[in-house]
C-alpha cells in the first residue's frame, strides 16, 4: 500500500512495511538559477505529549539528501526543519506507524539576495482593533500581502530592511503582532520590517498606536502604499464610532462584515494604488457613540478592562482580515 501527502516541504511518500522502526528521508533542491548549494544540515523534531520537544540534527549531503531512523509510533508528532542560507524551511506534521513507516519529502529551497525583486502588495488591510478614550489612543492592526515571483528570499539590503511602511498620522508607537514577533522597528514616521520575503506571497502584520485629540472627537485615518498595491480596505466596528466615512479619491464604502457577531464597517479603495497612495476615512465619535455597551472598550471596567480588549481583539484581527473576506453583513 502507498499513501501520498502534500506538506509545506513538498510532496511526501509513504510505504507500508510491518517493521516498527522507521525512516523519514528527504531531498533539499536549491530552485535558484545558476546559485552553488550551500552546505546545510536537517533537523528531525520529535513531539510527544507531555514531554519537552527531542531534536536530532544532520548534515544534508552534497547531493542533497538527508534520512533519520524513528519510531513508528503514531503517539509521536515529527517535523522536519530545514535552514538554508539563514532561512528556515518546516515541513507538516508527519506521524509514522507500522503500517506506514516510512516518509520521503522534497524542500525546494531558494538562494537569499541582498538585490530587492519587482515586488507588489496584492492588498493591505488594517483594522481597528481596541479604543483607549482615557489616554485618547487607538490600536491599529495591518496587513500588508507583499509578492514578488523571483526564485530567491530577499533579506534586504546593508541595513537588513526589506520592506518600510508609512505609519498613520499621530502614531506614538509601531511594532510587529502581538505574539513577540522580531523584524520590526518604528523610526522617523515608518516601520522598518527586516522579516525575510520568499517567492510568492508573505503575510507582514504590523501594530500601530495612535494618539488623536480629545477635544475634536474626531480622527482622519490614512493609510498609505509603499508599493503598488491592487487593493486597500479599511475596518471598523461599528459600535467603536458614530460615523466613519471616505475621505479620498477612489474610496467608497464596501458592503459591511461581520466577525462573530461584530459588525464592521468597510471603506475600500476602489483603484489600485501607486506608492504614495492610499486610503483616507474620517472616524468620528470617538468619545463614545449612543450605542450598546461594548465591555471590551468601556473604561467602567477601569485598566484590567482594557488590557482584556487589547488583548482579545488583537489576537482575533487576523482572523478578522482573513475570515470576513467574502462575508457581508
Amino acid at each position: 500500500m502507498a499513501l501520498t501527502l502534500i506538506g509545506a516541504g513538498g510532496r511526501v511518500s509513504a510505504q507500508s512495511t510491518a517493521d516498527t522502526t522507521g525512516v523519514i528521508e528527504g531531498t533539499v533542491r536549491l530552485v535558484t538559477p545558476d546559485a552553488a548549494f550551500e552546505p546545510t544540515t536537517a533537523q528531525l523534531i520529535m513531539l510527544r505529549e507531555g514531554q519537552a520537544p527531542e531534536a536530532i540534527e544532520q548534515p544534508v549531503e552534497t547531493d542533497g539528501h538527508f534520512a533519520f531512523e524513528a519510531e513508528a509510533d503514531p503517539t509521536i508528532t515529527y517535523l522536519v526543519l530545514v535552514e538554508y542560507a539563514g532561512i528556515q524551511y518546516f515541513s507538516n506534521s508527519l506521524l509514522l506507524s507500522p503500517e506506514l513507516p516510512s516518509l520521503t519529502l522534497n524542500f525546494d529551497v531558494f538562494a537569499v539576495s541582498t538585490t530587492a525583486p519587482a515586488m507588489t502588495i496584492d492588498s493591505t488591510e488594517v483594522t481597528l482593533v481596541a479604543i483607549d478614550r482615557e489616554n485618547s489612543q487607538l490600536t491599529l492592526i495591518r496587513e500588508d500581502f507583499v509578492r514578488h515571483d523571483e526564485p530567491i528570499v530577499y533579506v534586504g539590503g546593508e541595513d537588513g530592511v526589506t520592506l518600510r511602511l508609512p505609519a498613520p498620522d499621530g502614531t506614538v508607537d509601531a511594532d510587529g503582532r502581538d505574539d513577540g514577533s522580531t523584524g520590526y522597528a518604528f523610526e522617523a514616521g515608518t516601520v522598518a520590517v527586516t522579516i525575510a520575503l520568499r517567492p510568492g506571497v508573505t503575510s507582514v502584520v504590523t501594530r500601530y498606536t495612535v494618539r488623536y485629540e480629545r477635544d475634536e472627537d474626531r480622527y482622519r485615518l490614512r493609510i498609505t502604499a509603499p508599493l503598488d498595491t491592487d487593493h486597500m480596505q479599511i475596518r471598523i466596528p461599528e459600535r467603536f464610532m458614530r460615523e466613519v466615512s471616505p475621505q479620498s479619491e477612489d474610496a467608497a464604502r464596501a458592503p459591511d462584515a461581520d466577525f462573530e457577531g461584530e459588525p464592521l464597517t468597510v471603506i475600500e479603495r476602489t483603484t489600485p494604488a501607486r506608492p504614495g497612495q492610499g486610503l483616507v476615512v474620517a472616524l468620528e465619535g470617538l468619545a463614545g457613540v449612543e450605542r450598546a455597551s461594548n465591555p471590551l472598550t468601556s473604561r467602567s471596567g477601569g485598566a484590567a478592562g482594557l488590557v482584556l480588549a487589547l488583548i482579545v481583539i488583537t489576537g482575533l484581527a487576523i482572523g478578522l482580515h482573513r475570515g470576513l473576506r467574502g462575508r457581508t453583513a
